[in-house]
Order: C-alpha cells, then structure tokens, then sequence
C-alpha cells in the first residue's frame, strides 16, 4: 500500500538506498510503499517499505508484481547495479541548458512571479533532485515534485515515462509537459506549463510568457551561480 504522509527522514533514507531513483527502473519520481501490508497506516518502517516510481506502483497495486520481487528490487535497486541509467551527472558543477541559455550552479531554474516552478539541484553531489511545481491554467496547483517525491490527484491523467537519463511528464489533458535530458553532463529542459493562469513555453530555442518571448537578451549566454536562472513576471 502507498504511505502518502509518508515522514521526511523517512522519505530521504528510502531515496538514498535507492540511489534517488525508482527501485525497478530508476525513474527520479517516487512514492513510497509497504511491501507487506500492515493494518497500522501509520507503520513507518524503511525495512518495510520501498521507493518506487507511480508506473510501478500502479502495477504493484494491481498485483502485476508480487511482494517477493518488489522485496528484490528495494535489496538490489535499479541505480546501484546500473549506474549508467540513474537520473545522474558526473560532472563537477550542475549545468541547464533552457531556452537557448546555459546556466552553472543555479538551483532556481525557471521563477514566475518569484514563486519557483523549476528548481534542480545534485544530491551526493551526483544525484539530481528536482523540485517541479504544476498549475493548471485556471491555477490550480495538480502536481507537485518535491525533492523527487511525486504528489498529485491521481485523476488528472498524468503520464510518466522514464529511459535512462531522459524523464519526460506530460499531461494531456490539461496541455501540461515537462522534459529533463541529460547529454554529455548537460541537462536540457522544455516545458509547457501555466502560472497565474498563463501560459509558459519553453522550448530548446525559446521561452514564451503567453505570446510575448522572454529572456531574448540571456540567448546564447552562459550565466554561473545565479540565484535565479530565468524569472518572469505575469503581472
């Protein structure tokens, strides 16, 4: 069963034994499940439970996978025995590449009215955590990415698809994306998303607030250890 108050310390200890990747596949969003059922919801125990990402959570929840193998997984996770495939860079300093400018050691990604919506830091200084906030155009907020731990209404139909090294998110819906590839040690960001009920695009070649591009005089600079990485104003 899936613990959604799962407690922080709890959390970060089933990320680091999971190298901060899904157990079975190494996807960086997680949810966090008891192997074997306990009737105490409130039963918080690490050797109990695992992380892993919503796709196979679901197939958890339907008995697609038996708790023997889910067991397996949380003793030999995905980002330990396949480094390669972990959401991860080996590089020295943290490099974004967004809307056609590059950014160095900046942890706020992508501010709309100095309210983070992007933010991507390293954890043992290899791992990437990412922090994503989703509202929808009428400005409700329907997704949350905090610390790669994924919160959402499971009814809002998001897809969630991971290969190594390339995370993509994507609600159809609600016309709702978001995309982090990693090449070369460079991570390289595109989204379509709403703040305030406007909408945001960024592509590899530019970053749209509703029709009007931003941050043409940032194209094709390389910024470091900025405090924010692109910061629009709706208002």
């Amino acid at each position: 069963m899936i613990l959604g108050a799962t407690p922080l310390p709890i959390q970060n200890q089933l990320k680091r034994d999971s190298g901060y990747g899904c157990s079975i596949c190494g996807c960086p969003l997680l949810e966090y499940v008891q192997i074997n059922p306990s009737s105490k919801t409130s039963e918080f125990l690490p050797e109990n439970m695992a992380a892993i990402c919503p796709n196979h959570n679901q197939k958890f929840c339907k008995y697609e996978m038996s708790r023997i193998q889910l067991f397996d997984f949380k003793t030999k996770p995905h980002n330990k025995i396949n480094a390669n495939d972990a959401f991860a860079i080996n590089s020295a300093e943290l490099i974004v590449n967004i809307g056609k400018t590059k950014f160095i050691n900046t942890y706020r990604i992508l501010s709309v009215d100095d309210f983070d919506l992007v933010a991507i830091r390293k954890e043992n200084n290899v791992y990437l955590v990412l922090d994503i906030n989703f509202f929808d155009a009428q400005n409700n907020l329907i997704g949350v990415v905090s610390e790669n731990s994924w919160s959402t209404d499971r009814r809002e139909g998001w897809s969630i698809d991971y290969e190594p090294r390339h995370l993509r998110i994507l609600n159809a819906t609600k016309r709702i994306s978001f995309e982090a590839k990693i090449e070369y040690d460079e991570i390289f960001v595109t989204a379509d998303m709403y703040y305030n009920g406007v909408a945001i695009n960024v592509s590899k070649e530019q970053i749209l607030l509703g029709d009007i591009e931003q941050g043409i005089e940032l194209k094709g600079t390389t910024l470091k250890n900025y405090d924010v990485g692109i910061s629009l104003q709706t208002k």
